[in-house]
């Protein structure tokens, strides 16, 4: 059995660059919007045999060596009973925010008993427990969460912020020791959550600090890298962990001390830089082209493409390719096949 994906994500170099795609299982399938016309997406998320064959359905299409679990990093505050849903052409929204110690006291009671929490999610075991039995023996099955900021960046505005975070940042300066508890809150529970995925069958760990650009570097240090640290810390001891920034080139050093498996960086950045940053590190490198070259004529293409996977591959531990960010609504379908078929079949 040869898992390259599990293999690069632990270090070591590979002869085929290992490839998976960010939101590869999604809307811009036409197999997914056909599952899509009869259900929510909430309700997809929660019903184990959909959210496993949407999980494997960009493997029938695609040589992929990764699969990644589809599911939403919201899901932990969906059973922390803040109401979400998901609204057509608007994204997900909360009936009820976090923006008080009497809000937080809700999510204390809930989280009382941790194992009766993780029980609400367990679906997401089931999910991954049917997608193990169907995978092809050297596919990687990934699993994931939210960093804790970036979950609970929507828990306190009530949805996606747009960029601004105000609600976000305010409850952060006026009422930090609520913050806090906050993401001591999601610390324990996103660990929890991680280790049940890994128990149904999760390979390596994806954790999602998508809004990470978000804060300045003290902001990031006081708000957010204890948290994001402690669950790396403890995940580590049983899956490698792909730590994804987004928007992160300013918080480097605090990568570092976080040190997770693997640096998932966004298009923003350039992965020779990058991988040099990290030249004392034993850190593997996933990453970055952005997602909206599947959008340009093919040469343009796959030119890019060919100058990340040089430059990720000189990458001196693991390297994994992926997009900088996730596959968009309408990404071209024949354009994710080239893309794969040159990634495959690359060599440096």
């Amino acid at each position: 059995m040869t898992k390259i994906l599990y293999n690069a994500a632990i270090g070591k170099k590979t002869e085929k660059i290992p490839l998976w795609l960010m939101r590869q299982a999604g809307r811009y399938l036409p197999e997914y919007r056909e599952i899509r016309k009869q259900h929510s997406t909430l309700q997809m998320f929660k019903t184990p045999n959909i959210a496993a064959e949407v999980t494997l359905q960009p493997l029938k299409r695609f040589q992929l060596d990764g699969a990644i679990l589809y599911a939403d990093i919201l899901l932990i505050p969906d059973a922390l009973e803040l109401g979400l849903n998901f609204i057509e052409k608007e994204g997900p929204k909360f009936e009820k925010t976090i923006r008080s110690q009497n809000d937080l006291n809700n999510l204390l009671n809930l989280t009382e008993n941790i194992e009766k929490l993780i029980e609400k999610l367990s679906y997401v075991g089931e999910t991954l427990d049917k997608v193990k039995t169907r995978l092809d023996k050297n596919v990687t099955l990934l699993g994931f969460a939210g960093a804790p900021f970036t979950v609970a960046s929507y828990m306190i505005e009530g949805g996606s912020s747009k960029g601004e975070f105000f609600e976000c940042k305010k409850l952060m300066f006026n009422q930090p020791d609520v913050f806090h508890s906050l993401m001591n809150i999601l610390t324990k529970v996103t660990i929890a959550y991680l280790k049940m995925q890994i128990k149904a069958g999760a390979e390596v760990i994806q954790l999602f600090e998508s809004w990470s650009g978000a804060l300045s570097a003290d902001q990031y240090n006081e708000f957010c890298l204890p948290y994001t640290k402690k669950i790396v810390d403890e995940i580590k001891m049983h899956a490698p962990v792909i730590h994804f920034f987004g928007q992160g080139a300013h918080l480097t050093k605090q990568l570092l001390e976080i040190n997770p498996n693997v640096y998932g960086v966004d298009w923003r950045q350039n992965l020779d830089e990058v991988s040099a940053q990290l030249k004392e590190t034993y850190i593997s490198l996933q990453g970055n082209l952005d997602p909206l070259l599947l959008y340009a004529p093919t040469d343009s293409l796959l030119d890019h493409l060919e100058k990340c996977l040089i430059d990720g591959s000189k990458h001196q531990y693991g390297y994994i390719f992926n997009l900088g960010h996730g596959c968009t609504q309408h990404t071209p379908i024949e354009k994710v096949a080239e893309l794969v078929k040159f990634v495959n079949a690359f060599r440096l």
